[in-house]
């Protein structure tokens, strides 16, 4: 018996960009590690005995618990990360924090299975749009959609979490790129690599959905997506 195409009628493919399209957690830990050690030289007057590792964990940690919480005001992180260390910082200097980590962030590198399968996927008509969370304050995250060259294969790109869009996990920027697009929601399918606000929202919004898990870390990924690949080439054979 031959398998079936679950993808059979999708006419329009929506990707999320951090992690999916391009390497984004690359620069964000280097930028991670510079602002913990501008973060630690501006404690050394106020805490002389905090060390640089203990102002790293923090910093780590806290990205990691706010990113997951759909957080993504870096001011917000610093705040909380110097307020768990036992110290504060005015708007300004969580603002100049921000910058410094977005300097150095915003310098993404296109994956190259990205390139090959966008441009694949466009020779065969199919519709194409970019919907992603929004950077937070400090960040730009259509400006740094728009600055890759990869930008020019997209029908549509959305930022959820701005303009009155709600961000991912609502179904609300999902439903409304498929909108955009022209498409109803059975005809579109999300390409995301996060199992939660990607690939569950999708589907709960009424969309086909494939987790991208490049580093094979998402345990039983099979239960959060329609379809799960380690490398975007491999979609070809289904579109």
């Amino acid at each position: 018996m031959e398998d079936i195409n679950i993808f059979l009628g999708v006419k329009a493919i929506i990707f999320d960009f951090d992690n999916t399209l391009v390497n984004f957690e690359f620069n964000s830990k280097i930028a991670l590690e510079a602002v913990a050690r501008d973060i630690y030289d501006y404690l050394l007057d106020i805490l002389p005995q905090v060390s640089l590792d203990k102002v790293k964990g923090t910093i780590f940690s806290m990205a990691e618990k706010l990113d997951s919480e759909g957080i993504y005001d870096r001011t917000i992180w610093w705040k909380e990360a110097l307020q768990e260390i036992g110290a504060s910082a005015d708007k300004d200097q969580l603002s100049e924090w921000a910058s410094l980590y977005w300097s150095i962030a915003s310098k993404n590198q296109v994956y190259d299975d990205a390139e090959e399968l966008l441009r694949y996927l466009k020779d065969k008509g199919y519709k194409l749009a970019i919907m992603s969370n929004s950077d937070g304050e400090g960040g730009n995250k259509r400006a740094r959609i728009e600055k890759v060259h990869i930008s020019r294969y997209f029908d549509k790109i959305i930022v959820a979490g701005e303009n009155n869009i709600k961000p991912k996990p609502s179904v609300q920027p999902f439903v409304m790129t498929c909108e955009e697009l022209g498409q109803n929601l059975g005809s579109c399918v999300y390409i995301g690599d996060d199992p939660v606000k990607d690939c569950l929202a999708a589907s709960k919004a009424g969309l086909k959905s494939i987790l991208i898990d490049r580093d094979g870390k998402v345990k039983f990924a099979e239960l959060y997506a329609d379809f799960v690949v380690r490398n975007l080439k491999e979609l070809e054979e289904f579109f």
